[in-house]
């Protein structure tokens, strides 16, 4: 078997807050004893794999964002290009990151965006974490666009909301945490609505690729009944992204393999 750059990379979703799932799958990954070597995120999943690459454990992630109430970071902005800007939150990443540029990380890290311009992925391995975080975080239509190196960036999820595709070629075993379940049921008849529902659709159809891509997925599907923006349950996110991370784990032959 070829031997590539990284032994095990993780890749982390999209998922608004039920991004809180992936530090409790990080937490299980600990606990069995498992590291990655490289890790790849797109939008809540570049969150959580900044922190963790800058050497924060699962637990002091969770201690900086378990409290915070995600709404005060959102600015109105009504303007062609979107109807929020993250501004405030890209404020908050530069002071609570212990490290300030990608390629200064611990763990290699990928952040992932999608140039909205050239239509192609936007895989960051270098620059600043908290602008190429915000311009993954950057839902179109609901967040401002985010302007690096003359690009300008969006979400992730637009084209690969399970970043595997990114990590395939370099790892020899790929671990992919998704927490974007899709959730069915009526829409509210607005224009965020609509638009929040119809990139839902399309990050659900792009990540069934993507997992197919993965050596051992966890699909973390009991989090789905959580809404995107809502933080109050956020203690519960995380400890239904550990259980069910656990449960896959210990039932899993690649991870006794890895662990031996």
């Amino acid at each position: 078997m070829e031997t590539k750059q990284y032994n095990i990379g993780l890749a982390l979703s999209g998922g608004g807050v039920r991004g809180f799932a992936h530090i409790g799958a990080l937490r299980a990954l600990e606990d069995v004893g498992i590291k990655p070597d490289v890790i790849a995120g797109v939008s809540a999943g570049s969150i959580v794999a900044s922190f963790y690459a800058a050497g924060m454990s699962a637990d002091e992630i969770f201690n900086l964002f378990g409290s915070i109430d995600m709404s005060k970071f959102l600015q109105v902005d009504i303007t062609k290009s979107g109807f929020l800007k993250l501004d405030k939150f890209k404020r908050f990443l530069e002071t609570n990151l212990p490290i300030k540029n990608i390629e200064e990380l611990l763990i290699p890290t990928i952040i992932a965006a999608t140039d909205i311009e050239q239509q192609h992925e936007m895989p960051f391995t270098s620059g600043n974490i908290a602008e190429r975080v915000v311009a993954s975080c950057s839902i179109p239509l609901v967040f401002r666009p985010v302007k690096i190196d003359g690009s300008y960036c969006v979400d992730g999820g637009v084209l690969h909301n399970l970043p595997s595709f990114y990590l395939r070629p370099l790892c020899n075993t790929v671990i992919g945490v998704n927490v974007s379940p899709m959730k069915l049921g009526p829409i509210k008849l607005n224009v965020r609505s609509l638009a929040y529902r119809t990139y839902k659709l399309m990050t659900m159809r792009n990540v069934v690729a993507d997992k197919q891509l993965c050596d051992l997925l966890v699909d973390i599907i009991s989090i789905q009944g959580h809404s995107t923006f809502d933080t109050s349950a956020a203690n519960k996110i995380a400890q239904k992204g550990y259980f069910e991370t656990m449960k896959i784990l210990k039932n899993s032959q690649l991870i006794k393999d890895l662990t031996k």
